[in-house]
């Protein structure tokens, strides 16, 4: 069933920049190879020329250190070694980007240790939009938002959240809900008073690693689409 909720401040989906995680960076070499925590993010917002490919390797889980891997250690996207790089809020990253009009598909990330072991992880990149939108609503009653993309699984989720209006709120459909429509509850509708309602959707997937050290990982996907306007009738 639907969730309605009260729309939170969007937060992006990288691993480096919760409050809680340690941006301190170490080098690989100096931490048991098995204590590796691999965080991986895929992101991409409709319209942009680019998908956005982001690593981060910590000690000791997802908030520990960042590290710096040291040769032989590297990280692969599709065969291609990514460049170390850092920031003073997020310490030290991997990130690359590769052209959307041909991303969709399958992709390999391969994380290899200091001592020569390699952990190789795939994914599929799915396309996601939004059909049969309709142009004119009804205040009165709920409407379905359809879609289209591969079944959600696990802890995937699709959020949908008001744009600039002054009654806000976001509706999130996860992988119990069967069918490939958001239901937009009534309730919700009945608040606004402008004439138009702007909606924002956004596939989030997460992925368990297939290849983990002891510490384990996991690899997550972020798919926004841009804001779609609906006229509102009383």
């Amino acid at each position: 069933m639907f969730k309605s909720k009260p729309a939170p401040v969007l937060i992006a989906v990288v691993f480096a920049l919760t409050a809680c995680s340690s941006n301190e960076i170490g080098d690989s070499k100096d931490v048991a190879q098995d204590k590796i925590y691999q965080g991986y993010s895929i992101s991409y917002t409709e319209g942009n020329t680019n998908t956005e490919i982001y690593c981060q390797f910590r000690f000791a889980g997802k908030n520990g250190t960042t590290l710096v891997l040291n040769s032989p250690s590297q990280v692969q996207f599709d065969g291609e070694k990514l460049p170390v790089d850092s920031s003073a809020g997020g310490g030290a990253y991997y990130r690359t980007y590769k052209p959307a009009a041909n991303f969709v598909g399958k992709h390999t990330l391969t994380f290899t240790t200091t001592d020569n072991k390699k952990l190789e992880n795939d994914f599929a990149f799915d396309n996601f939009k939004l059909v049969n939108v309709p142009a004119t609503i009804s205040k009165k009653q709920s409407f379905n938002l359809n879609f289209e993309t591969t079944t959600l699984q696990g802890d995937d989720y699709i959020e949908v959240s008001t744009n600039n209006t002054d009654s806000s709120f976001s509706v999130t459909h996860n992988a119990a809900d069967k069918s490939n429509a958001i239901v937009i509850p009534t309730k919700e509708l009945k608040r606004q008073k402008t004439k138009t309602l702007t909606l924002e959707a956004t596939l989030y997937r997460s992925i368990p690693l297939q290849q983990s050290t002891a510490e384990g990982g996991k690899i997550t996907i972020s798919y926004a689409l841009k804001p779609v306007t609906i006229q509102l009738n009383n």
